[in-house]
């Protein structure tokens, strides 16, 4: 097949879509198939790397890590036109968006779309579910996916979004996938220490890791308020916060008005292909997002053995599992105990670190690139190769 994978978020971001475009493009080459990736450029200049065609554009102003594009008329669309792809599958609702559905016009080619992102709750927070929000939801989502043959969801949790209402008979879940290999890989006994010093984490201290965007939606501040209490039950934990966001400034203030800056590091931005060095460094993942579907980051920790402790949501069914491979917590003692079960308790942390691996394999990339060339070929075989 020749595949078209088309996202705002490319190499130039970190995060969940990221992840997910940069495994099924490798997957889905390692198994035969043509693959080229359509994405934005970090300049205005457009250019063309290998199989990844990366068009000019801007940064938003408020955002710059997001970049947009008006751009349809370029040499490099007018290039993947004339390729002809048999499939284009888009993972992000905007400015690329419209660029490869107007590829599928041209070529005539299929479109299949996968949303990653809780709009509702991105953009209303805890008025999601008002009706007023709810329509705007379905009339949003009712124009942006009208040109899907089917549109995929990784979790269940996603069905019920407002968005996708108005396409419900045609949505399909494919869990995501890690390279689990990667992040069981292992960091020296030096090259650990270097990294301890350089975010100025004690040696022999007990390390909560996060790896998220830093921003509201995310709910990280949850965390750093039930930090204090974790700290009066276990003086020595530390808090690693792998990433970088709008917020950040306003976590740092918030820690050094409450008292505990330094039991909290801030990395910044790291290399996804580092990430899992970070993992190295840490005792137990937490979150307590409930912005999550399908969170790539949960699955990262489990592979590199580390129990879970997150917030009671629905995207943590076939994930994380209450006393197997971690806790599921609702308020801040369910938070603080399950963090003191593992950190405490060797035997019991041993007992979730054995039930997290186990989980992540589950999780294997190998499954999901499977799973979608799979459906790429029903896609076809139902619109005879090409859309209706």
């Amino acid at each position: 097949m020749k595949i078209l994978l088309a996202s705002d978020c490319y190499t130039f971001q970190t995060g969940g879509v990221t992840t997910v475009v940069v495994a099924l493009e490798k997957g889905l080459r390692a198994q035969g198939h043509e693959v080229k990736v359509l994405a934005l450029s970090n300049t205005r200049r457009s250019y063309k790397e290998g199989d990844s065609y990366y068009i000019g554009s801007l940064p938003f102003p408020d955002y710059p890590e997001h970049r947009f594009s008006f751009r349809l008329h370029d040499p490099l669309i007018d290039e993947l036109i004339g390729w002809d792809p048999d499939i284009i599958h888009i993972h992000t609702e905007f400015t690329v968006c419209r660029m490869a559905k107007y590829i599928a016009k041209k070529t005539d080619t299929p479109i299949v779309m996968t949303t990653h992102t809780d709009f509702e709750y991105f953009n209303f927070g805890r008025f999601r579910n008002t009706a007023f929000v709810s329509f705007l939801g379905r009339t949003w989502g009712k124009s942006v996916y009208k040109q899907a043959v089917k549109v995929v969801v990784p979790s269940e949790k996603a069905r019920g979004f407002a968005h996708l209402q108005p396409h419900k008979d045609k949505v399909i879940v494919i869990p995501n996938g890690i390279e689990t290999m990667h992040y069981q890989k292992k960091i020296t006994k030096e090259e650990k220490e270097a990294l301890l010093k350089k975010n100025g984490l004690i040696p022999n201290g007990k390390v909560l890791v996060m790896v998220t965007r830093l921003s509201k939606e995310k709910n990280v501040i949850e965390i750093l308020r039930f930090f204090p209490a974790l700290l009066k039950k276990i003086p020595d934990v530390q808090l690693l916060l792998v990433g970088d966001g709008p917020d950040r400034k306003k976590f740092e203030k918030f820690c050094e008005d409450n008292g505990f800056k330094d039991h909290v590091s801030f990395t910044g931005r790291v290399c996804p292909e580092d990430v899992y060095k970070y993992y190295n460094l840490g005792d137990v993942f937490v979150s307590a997002s409930l912005f999550e579907l399908h969170s790539m980051s949960y699955l990262e920790a489990m592979a590199a053995g580390l129990p879970l402790v997150c917030r009671e949501d629905l995207s943590l069914r076939g994930v994380l599992e209450d006393g197997v491979n971690g806790y599921i917590y609702e308020d801040e003692n369910g938070f603080t105990e399950g963090v003191s079960k593992l950190l405490q308790d060797p035997d019991n942390w041993e007992k979730m670190h054995c039930g997290a691996l186990v989980q992540a394999e589950r999780s294997d990339v190998t499954h999901f690139i499977e799973n979608t060339a799979a459906f790429y070929a029903s896609v076809l075989g139902e619109s005879g190769g090409r859309a209706n």
